[in-house]
């Protein structure tokens, strides 16, 4: 059985990836850290898996950033193709939910 991410779970997932890679952590080393298993993680960051609050904060916790950060997309600068052009800057997808249906941030 094919499981599909679900917006708001990939734009998670995609931003916990964003942070560990910036950070230079494998997907191992970030797991150890937050006290989680590789595998999960895994699933996490392709939006597989409904992350627990508790996990949410394990995951913070390991990448030095509050809560907050983790729950929508964030601008990241991905590198041009050509050493000489700029970075550019692009934001990662957005879910498609609005604030309520799954949680309020206010």
């Amino acid at each position: 059985m094919v499981r599909t991410a679900d917006p708001l779970l990939r734009t998670i997932g995609l931003t916990i990836r964003s942070l560990r890679r910036e950070r230079g952590l494998s997907q191992e080393s970030l797991a150890e850290l937050a006290e989680i298993d590789r595998s999960y993680m895994s699933s996490v960051e392709r939006g597989l898996r409904n992350v627990s609050v508790l996990n949410v904060a394990r995951i913070a916790a390991a990448l030095d950033v509050p809560v907050r950060d983790l729950l929508g997309p964030r601008e990241v600068v991905r590198p041009a193709a050509s050493a000489a052009a700029s970075p550019r800057r692009t934001q990662l997808p957005a879910a498609d939910w609005k604030p309520g249906r799954y949680l309020s941030l206010c």
